[in-house]
Formats: structure tokens, sequence, C-alpha cells
């Protein structure tokens, strides 16, 4: 036998090794040749649907669909090594062939992908006009609504154009260079004036991102989705030539919103040269307490259009025109033979309305300072100028709050076509701790101009059939409006006759027009939501009167206080009894004025409905609350209608329950409104 040395392996089984391992591969190629070269294997719904639906809109590869052409066509290497001049090559082969749409559908999706590549409006310009030609809008022989890639065309269009006319969208005529020619377009600048009002800012929509709104909306359709501001011209029918303006459409020299709300509270000094609040301003002229908001935006759709599109886009010098649409005018654009549906994102367009007129940049100072609102500022503030037969709503925000709140409310409200057509919506704003007799003149004040502004209830009978909408505090300001107390008010809250205090002229009329108020004829029908009927429990506790304590009032209020302590005959610890005139202290369930107003009847002649949230779902309402009112003091009697929204907090006005409610009440009042009013054209006439 012979001996193997230390180290070494056999030859032979290492032979063997190597013949086993090219047997087996082979084998393993014997049978593969055996399998055929087509295979078909279960996937997942989801794996499915992601590669049915790839789209270069995603930002990745192109679809099947375009890939599919590019092989056809024997340029699916050329596209992988030189797009552009894939595409250009393309281009040229696509005239007069069977599959001219399906070349044209590629021609867009891959422009798109090299606009994305290389961030130039060329190409995405390029990719909006293949995406037409493709459509065919308004023309016979185009795609069928079922197939996938008219949607993807669409979008390809509608966001081509959005990066081919960022901000500020310039429509006016011009030549655009291309990848391989020169567009042409016109635009009619008439489209560009609107009811008196000059459309500026033009601003794509596609790149903006909304938050603190719960739904975004979109009007889907053909387009790019902007947003324009609607500034008041110069040369507006009815406007004053002295700087003044007309409210039906807010003037250059109107007080701007922003510039209103935003800027620094006047001191007090200041204040009392101005024109006293309680007096009426010459005739002819306004104060400023309503206005149509000077940053109005409007939702809008911009169509390039042109004629023989398939013709003119494999053509080198193609022309079309830009066309503006507003919504609320224009849901869809006339197009050849048809009207073609327009896009719209109407959501952000009322989101920058909300944050253009800072209507929330207030909320804490509009607490703690009392003069944020007193005469230097606009009190009530409508988004849109007022439409002939359209009934106002005014929405009265609580404590410590203001007109964002409702913001999400109101964007679902205006999906309601039958709501957008027949109602106008506005915002009051207040210094939520000033006295709520006084807050309440105010908003009736602001109304009252409102009012008288747009021509009276004689010019439009609408404005005679005014919904009050109040939430927290914003309730018991609405409710000061539709009671009729006589000196019911004034003796229970005071504890004695007006005519036992000795008091000058000016104060007398201040507290004859903010605790003697009357019921406003207008106000047809009121909303209380989250509103402490018979006061809130929060309210009462030391830590909200410690807080309360700490806002500063208006100098007439305090004065006005001062003289009633003094005027009574008693002017010992004054400066303690004047925290006792604000808004926390009043809703305490043991205030004089909580105690008093629930007996003070709602006039007979006003619609009256009732939105009370409650925490949980299971505890009895005798016992029940929203964290700040009880639902035995926000719920009252006689009522047309309570709704207790389960699972909800004092903050209930982005509730869909509560936005469903108040979406009934209003078209109520529309059903129940003169066959006038319910007739009332929709906001169809053009500029």
């Amino acid at each position: 036998m012979k001996s193997i040395m230390p180290g070494t392996l056999p030859a032979a089984p290492t032979r063997i090794n190597r013949r086993l391992r090219c047997a087996s591969l082979l084998a393993a190629a014997l049978l593969a040749g055996c399998a055929g070269p087509v295979s078909v294997r279960q996937v997942s719904l989801v794996h499915s649907y992601r590669a049915a639906t790839r789209t270069a809109l995603a930002g990745r590869e192109a679809s099947d669909n375009a890939l599919i052409v590019l092989r056809r066509h024997g340029l699916l290497p050329l596209w992988r090594n030189q797009p552009d001049r894939a595409i250009a090559t393309l281009r040229a082969q696509a005239a007069g062939r069977d599959d001219e749409a399906d070349v044209l559908f590629a021609l867009a999706e891959l422009s798109y992908r090299q606009g994305l590549r290389h961030h130039h409006a060329q190409d995405f310009l390029a990719a909006s006009l293949y995406a037409y030609a493709y459509l065919q809008p308004g023309q016979a022989n185009g795609p069928s609504p079922y197939d996938a890639r008219f949607r993807q065309a669409c979008d390809l269009y509608n966001l081509g154009l959005a990066a081919a006319f960022p901000a500020p969208v310039n429509i006016a005529s011009q030549s655009r260079t291309l990848p391989s020619g020169t567009l042409e377009l016109s635009a009619d600048p008439a489209q560009l004036r609107w009811h008196g009002r000059v459309l500026e800012n033009i601003r794509p929509t596609a790149t903006l991102g909304v938050g603190g709104i719960n739904n975004v909306y979109h009007t889907p359709g053909l387009g790019e989705a902007l947003t324009v501001l609607a500034r008041a011209a110069p040369d507006a029918p009815g406007r004053p030539a002295s700087g003044g303006q007309t409210l039906q459409h807010a003037g250059d020299h109107a007080p701007s919103a922003v510039a209103d709300i935003a800027a620094p509270a006047q001191d007090d000094a200041t204040r009392n040269r101005a024109t006293p609040q309680d007096q009426a301003p010459p005739e002819g002229t306004s104060d400023g307490s309503f206005v149509i908001a000077e940053k109005l935006r409007l939702p809008a759709s911009l169509v390039l259009e042109i004629d023989n599109p398939r013709a003119q886009v494999l053509g080198s010098h193609p022309s079309g025109r830009l066309v503006l649409r507003i919504m609320d005018e224009s849901p869809d654009t006339p197009i050849a033979h048809a009207r073609v549906p327009a896009a719209y994102d109407q959501t952000t367009a009322r989101a920058l309305s909300l944050v253009d007129t800072a209507l929330g940049t207030k909320e804490y100072r509009g607490f703690f300072d009392g003069t944020t609102y007193d005469g230097t500022r606009p009190r009530l503030i409508a988004l849109n100028p007022h439409h002939h037969g359209s009934m106002p709503v005014v929405f009265i925000h609580g404590t410590a709050s203001s007109p964002y709140r409702w913001a999400s409310m109101v964007n679902d409200l205006l999906e309601d076509r039958r709501i957008r057509n027949h109602f106008d919506f506005w915002f009051f704003s207040y210094a939520t701790a000033n006295p709520i007799p006084y807050s309440a003149w105010q908003l009736r004040h602001a109304i009252t101009e409102a009012v008288n502004s747009l021509g009276g209830v004689q010019a439009d009978p609408a404005l005679g059939h005014i919904t009050l909408i109040g939430h927290s505090q914003g309730g018991l300001l609405a409710r000061m409006l539709v009671i009729n107390p006589g000196d019911r008010l004034w003796d229970g809250t005071a504890g004695r006759p007006l005519s036992s205090f000795h008091l000058n002229a000016d104060t007398l009329a201040l507290i004859r027009q903010t605790m003697f108020p009357t019921p406003m004829p207008e106000v047809d029908r009121v909303v209380f939501i989250s509103t402490p009927q018979h006061g809130s429990y929060l309210a009462g506790k030391s830590i909200a009167q410690f807080v309360g304590g700490m806002a500063s009032l208006p100098l007439r209020v305090t004065e006005t206080a001062r003289e009633i302590v003094t005027g009574s005959g008693d002017s010992t610890h004054v400066n303690n009894r004047i925290p006792r005139l604000g808004s926390v202290y009043a809703m305490s369930p043991h205030s004089a004025f909580m105690r008093t107003l629930p007996t003070i009847p709602i006039m007979p002649d006003v619609h009256v409905h009732s939105i009370i949230p409650v925490c949980g779902a299971g505890r009895d309402l005798a016992h029940a609350d929203d964290g700040v009112v009880s639902y035995a003091s926000a719920h009252i009697p006689d009522v047309e209608s309570e709704l207790v929204v389960r699972h909800s907090e004092h903050s209930t006005q982005s509730n869909p329950f509560t936005i469903a409610e108040v979406q009934r009440i209003l078209l109520e009042q529309l059903a129940q409104a003169p066959p006038a009013l319910r007739q009332a054209p929709p906001r169809t006439d053009g500029p």
C-alpha cells in the first residue's frame, strides 16, 4: 500500500469532482434549452396595478405604452443613450402612420420625462402640445376615456403647462421656443378683467400644498389649475374719484385686509382723535367696518388651445391661444364642437384667500388687546364680491379664535353648488376679551354698514335674509342681535335702572347702543354652535378669571365703566370692578349678565338652530360637556333643530357632522326663501 505524504490529496478524486461539475452544468443547460422563453407567473394585485400604471408622471421610467412605441420603431437603445435624439427621430416618423396616436402619447410622456431630467420649460411645453394632440379635445376620433392613457395624457398636459408657465404666469401674446421649432401664442387681454377687477399675480397650484383644511378639493378637467388675485381696477364703474371705495368692488384705496389687520394697533390717543365708532360716518362714506378683501383669490384654469392639433404639433411653427377661465363662471371651456371640463384647484385658492387676508394672525392678540379691532381695522370681511340675490352668511368666531377656524367648514360648504350660488360668506373678527354687549354692537354696526354699502334691502332683498353662525362666545354675540330686551338686560346686569345714574351724554349713548339692543330685521336665521347660553363652567374658574383680567379693554369702555361706578355714587375699588366687564367674567354662570341674558327670548320670527358637541358617546346628556361648555348650558328650548355631536370637543367647526348640519340648515333656508331668491341665476355671468 502506497503511503500518502501529509498535505497532499489524491489526484483521481479531483478529476472526478471536476467531471461531475461539468456534467451538472451541461445537464442544466440542456434542461434550460428544453424550457420555453415565455413564462407566466402569479403576481399580486398591487404588483399588477403598479406595473400597469407606471408612468413618467411619477418621476420614474416611462410607461410600457411609451416603451412599446420605442421598441416598434427600433428606438429603445437610442432612448437609453441619447433620449433627445430618440424623441426627434420618433417625431419625424410620426406623421401619417397608423399608430400616430400611440406615437403622440409616447412623445408627450418622453418629453415630460426629459423636462424632469433637465428642468427645461421647452420640454414641458412640448409634452403639453403632444398630449393635447393625442387627446384632440372637442374633435372626433379622440381616445376612449376608458383608456388609461386618456387620464395620463390629461395630467401630462396639465402638469406640463404648470411647469412651462410658472409663477407669475404671463397670459399674453408671446413666442415660445420648442425643442423642434417655435410656438406662437395669442391671448385676449380682455380676459384679465373680471367684474371691475384686474386679474394679476397668477400662480399655478400644482406645486402648492395646503395644510390646516381637512379636505382638499380639485375639479378634474383640462388645463393648468391656477389661483389669481382679483384687484379692484382704478376705473371700476361707480368707484369714487376721491379715492374711496364701493363695497361691491373694493378699491385700491380701500382698507387693505392685510395692512389693516396686521398693522400695529393705534394707541388710544390716536384713536380718540378718529371718528367715534358710535357716530355714523358722513353720508356716502365708510368707516371700514366692512370690506371686501383686497387680496381676493379666485380658482382659475389656463387652457392652451390649438386648432387641428395633430397636424400642427408635428410642424415647426405651431400656433395656439391662451384662454383663462374662472371657476364659478366657466365650469367648462368650449373647444371645437364640444364643451370640455376645465381643471380647477378650488381649495388652494380659498386657503390663499385666508392666508393673504391674515385672518388668523390675531387670535391671542385679539383677546389680550381690546383695541385690536376697535375702529382701525375691518371687522367684517367678505372674501368675494357680493352677488345680487345671494343671502349673506356671517361667521362669528369664539374666544381667542379667528376666522381661520371656519376654513374646513367653508371649504366643504362651497363644494355644494347650490350654496355657492345662493349664499355669500362674511367673516367677523373682534377683540374677544371685550364686553359681550360691546362686541355685539360692533357686529351690528358692521352688518348695518355692509347692507347699506351694498344698496340695502330695497336694492337686493337677499340682504334681508342674513344667517348668523356663531361659535361659543360668537353665538352670544349673535343672540344679542335677535332679542328685544328693553331695560331687562341693563337692570338685571347693573342691578338698578339707568335713570338712577348720573352720566354724560356720550356714556349714555354707548350704554343704550350696547345694553338696550333691538332685533336686526335683516337677520333671518341663527345657528348656535357650542354656545354657552347659560355660561361656561370653565369661565367661572379662578384661573380663567385671572387670564381674563390680564386683557386690556378699549379706552372708551374703561372710561365708561369708571363713570358708571362713580355715577352710581360709589367710587371705591373702581379698578377692581373694571375687569368684570370683560367677556370671560360675563360668561361665568354666576355673572349677572349670564343670569339675565337667557331669560330674554329670541324673536319668534327668527329661525333658531343649535349644534351642541359633547365628549364621548355614552354619557347622560344632563352631565355631558365639550370641555368648555356643558350640554345643559348650551341647550335652549323651542329651537327648530338641535344636533348633538358625539365624540367632539368644543372646537367642533371642522367636525364632518357639524359641517353637514350647517349645510342642511342653509339648504333648508334656501328652500324656504322667496321664489325670487330660490331662482336667482347662478354665477355664470362673464366679465
